[in-house]
């Protein structure tokens, strides 16, 4: 096999359901993979996570599992040292990092680390650590190669360890041509990075609609602990809409949930907390401060002294322009968390806009009304700042002055901020266009036939 072949052929793994329908051996031109890493629902504005770095810190450095002074270790020689882990002793297994811990449960999400091996050969015909991208998968739901599962399910969180795979447990007589020859025994090295018990969510989703909405209360609460945590997981990467799907999913079930006593009740309030709180952040996170607010506001709510409630309320308005009302939530949580950096740092940008704002409004209003005037006339009162509105004006002048026919803005603009682009369109007669082509809004301006 040549470089350039191995090269392919490790931009994929290779999956069960990949070989009952075929496989196509591609290469992956998309390199914006995202790292797996995260755990917390609480500290979200300190999304600091070294797990995998740790993990990983001396497997190159300290293990050699292959290999010894760059020799080769044939099969029979790495069996000697492994244990069988089934009756019939055809699949092995060698432990070469030991942790503590609980074995993973069945229905588990797992990210794992791999390389696997065939005899005689140097390098791995599959690696996740040269695609530099922890493999996932729902542990029990047979994605994996059996014999691969089977040795995973003896693992706990943080071991590494060495799989030997019998071919009847692999890819059996077949193999998978030119990848993986006839017969072949392959060797995993595998370390569990972390697993999510995810059983109580994969049991819910399997029910009925109308199953479903009989679940009981303590369901819904393990269907919380699992969503929660998938949704977090994908926040430390980065993924926020589908954390927010998953988190605003289980939020749906909590709100409507019945619930027998108080205690359930409280507990209720709690879960729907965190939720509030993690839909806030996250819509921070997608530049919507619109809906930032909403579920700040449902947080403090149910907790109105929340430190973190109030300083993402605080922020959201911040970032809405609200610069009063930011200001009044931003020194309550400061009175909280008097050291907090996040919070003074936020403050400080918002003295330092809320002076760029002044300076711009009096500019505004020289410019439109003359020296004399220092209000707005009623006519062209605006919900946005002054210093959004003189924005969009000048960018309208530079479109005119322009060889372009067409200018587009943001479509994540509000109601207020159309309103904006609607009056400088008629003021300079131009034609305004709004338009929803599949699931995206067009917010554009256009010159007339007669003006160009």
């Amino acid at each position: 096999m040549n470089e350039n072949m191995s090269k392919i052929f490790l931009n994929k793994e290779i999956s069960l359901r990949d070989l009952e329908k075929g496989i196509e051996f591609e290469v992956d031109l998309d390199n914006s993979n995202h790292s797996d890493d995260e755990s917390s629902d609480e500290n979200f504005d300190d999304l600091v996570n070294n797990d995998e770095a740790e993990l990983f810190s001396g497997y190159d450095e300290v293990l050699k599992p292959r290999y010894a002074s760059g020799v080769m270790v044939p099969f029979c020689k790495l069996k000697e040292r492994m244990e069988p882990i089934t009756e019939d002793g055809l699949i092995l297994k060698e432990v070469l990092i030991c942790r503590a811990g609980e074995v993973i449960p069945d229905k588990s999400v797992v990210f794992v680390h791999y390389d696997a091996y065939l005899d005689d050969q140097k390098e791995p015909f599959d690696s996740t650590r040269l695609r530099k991208k922890p493999f996932k998968f729902l542990l029990g739901d047979g994605n994996l190669i059996p014999g691969l599962e089977m040795g995973i399910k003896t693992m706990k969180k943080g071991e590494l360890s060495r799989i030997m795979v019998h071919p009847s447990y692999a890819f059996g007589d077949m193999g998978c041509p030119p990848r993986i020859p006839e017969n072949a025994e392959i060797l995993y090295e595998v370390q569990i990075i972390k697993f999510i018990g995810g059983k109580a969510a994969v049991e819910f989703e399997e029910m009925s609609p109308e199953a479903q909405k009989q679940a009981s209360f303590e369901k819904i609460v393990e269907v919380f602990h699992c969503e929660n945590q998938l949704a977090s997981d994908l926040f430390r990467r980065s993924m926020y809409k589908p954390a927010i799907s998953r988190y605003r999913r289980v939020m749906n079930l909590l709100q409507d949930i019945s619930v027998a006593n108080e205690e359930e009740d409280k507990q209720r309030i709690e879960y729907l907390l965190k939720l509030y709180l993690n839909l806030s952040v996250c819509y921070l996170n997608v530049q919507n401060p619109q809906k930032a607010l909403i579920y700040a506001d449902l947080a403090l709510k149910l907790d109105p002294d929340n430190v973190k409630g109030l300083f993402r309320m605080g922020k959201a308005l911040y970032l809405t322009g609200s610069y009063d009302r930011a200001e009044h939530y931003l020194h309550l949580a400061k009175k909280q968390k008097p050291f907090d950096n996040s919070i003074t740092q936020v403050i400080k940008e918002l003295e330092r806009k809320r002076r760029v704002h002044n300076d711009w409004e009096k500019m505004f209003c020289q410019k439109m009304f003359g020296p004399g005037e220092t209000k707005l006339k009623s006519d062209v009162m605006f919900e946005e700042p002054a210093d959004f509105v003189l924005c969009i004006e000048e960018q309208i002048k530079e479109f005119l002055q322009s060889d372009e026919s067409e200018f587009s803005f943001s479509s994540n603009f509000t109601e207020s901020q159309l309103e904006v682009v609607k009056y400088f369109a008629r003021t300079y007669d131009l034609a305004f266009v709004f338009k929803i082509m599949g699931r995206e809004k067009l917010n554009k301006i256009a010159k007339r036939k007669n003006s160009y």
